[in-house]
């Protein structure tokens, strides 16, 4: 089926959009969990903070895809105009009004305000540029570049003679090329080359594939065992590698190129699964999606703001590892919870400029 003709809204990409962001929360919930009952202490060898690395590390891998396949769906049809005038609105007027809120906060605490204003212009600036304002920000502005770039690729994937080779290429390039990881964004690491160089294999891929979306689609589906395999195999490599200490070789990471493999094959996988379930898809999971940015955007502050609170139950040392999952369990639902309830309260106050501060 041609572009033209593919329907305006897909509820299985919605659907995978849903899993995307419980993915993505689910990974801190359980890290600030393992944080939290070992006295402020996360070891990697941790067997809960092991499998929380294998199931959710980099997921999102999962919105770059997104992002593409939608691009080339639905987006493209309605011009470049409409394009970025979408994104204005939805990301990047948001993503600098939190950027604003957050960085009124001291970095000593979240409830001191700073009184120094030239400090707070500073650390907006900072924070807008690098995406720090809370540690989830740093995927902004590796997306607002592949927002930049988009009209160049589109061109690029487009070529005759070298387009899908060039698309290759793309796709390929994560595998040599590492994202920096959030353990080196803490240590003082920005916003790098080879980070949106990594997200724009996601990306490319998404838009190739969301050329011809069922042709694609049905291909997924024939080799679908191939991709549950290669996952599987790339996902025990990455166990391997985590109890062993090993990872880094100069700049390029086993682990990075092992996650990125996984991603996207997980990511060729859900869609089918979504894909086969037609109109069947959970309810639920469509008000989770509608509201993802959302809860991107604010589920971090929840986290923080709960995490002192939890500490009590987490320090019930003769529960663990029940500890762990309760504190996870409760952070999740809280977070997520208190992010829809924040974008309704918006929706209620600002109707429909209300996505131009929460992204919903």
């Amino acid at each position: 089926m041609s572009v033209n003709k593919q329907p305006k809204f897909l509820g299985y990409l919605h659907s995978f959009r849903a899993f995307a962001i419980l993915n993505i929360v689910a990974i801190h919930a359980i890290s600030f969990a393992i944080y939290a009952c070992n006295n402020n202490r996360l070891h990697p060898k941790d067997r809960i903070n092991i499998i929380n690395e294998v199931l959710f590390h980099n997921s999102t891998i999962y919105f770059a895809v997104i992002s593409g396949l939608l691009f080339s769906v639905v987006l493209k049809t309605r011009g470049y105009r409409t394009f970025y005038n979408s994104k204005l609105k939805n990301v990047l007027f948001p993503y600098l009004f939190l950027t604003l809120i957050f960085s009124l906060s001291s970095s000593k605490s979240v409830f001191i305000l700073h009184n120094n204003f030239g400090l707070y212009f500073y650390e907006v600036v900072h924070n807008f540029i690098y995406g720090k304002a809370q540690f989830t920000y740093w995927y902004i502005p590796v997306l607002i570049f592949l927002y930049l770039v988009t009209p160049l690729l589109d061109y690029i994937i487009k070529l005759k003679r070298w387009g899908t080779i060039l698309t290759l290429i793309f796709v390929l390039a994560p595998l040599v090329i590492s994202r920096v990881q959030l353990v080196e964004l803490r240590e003082g690491y920005f916003l790098s080359l080879s980070t949106m160089v990594y997200f724009t294999g996601a990306y490319v891929a998404g838009m190739y594939f969301g050329i011809d979306l069922d042709k694609w689609f049905s291909w997924f589906k024939k080799h679908m065992l191939v991709f549950i395999i290669i996952a599987i195999i790339t996902s025990i490599t990455a166990i391997y590698i985590d109890i062993n200490d090993i990872d880094k070789i100069g700049s390029w990471s086993l682990k990075s190129t092992l996650y990125y493999i996984q991603k996207m094959c997980l990511s060729g996988v859900f869609i089918v699964i979504f894909k086969n379930l037609g109109e069947r898809q959970p309810k639920w999971m469509n008000r989770i999606a509608s509201k993802a940015f959302t809860i991107y955007f604010l589920h971090a502050f929840f986290i923080y703001l709960f995490y002192g609170s939890l500490k009590q139950l987490a320090n019930f040392t003769s529960l663990k590892p029940l500890n762990v999952i309760l504190v996870a369990s409760f952070v999740l639902l809280i977070s997520i919870t208190l992010s829809l309830f924040t974008a309704w309260v918006f929706k209620k106050i600002f109707g429909k400029y209300s996505r131009m501060l929460v992204g919903t």
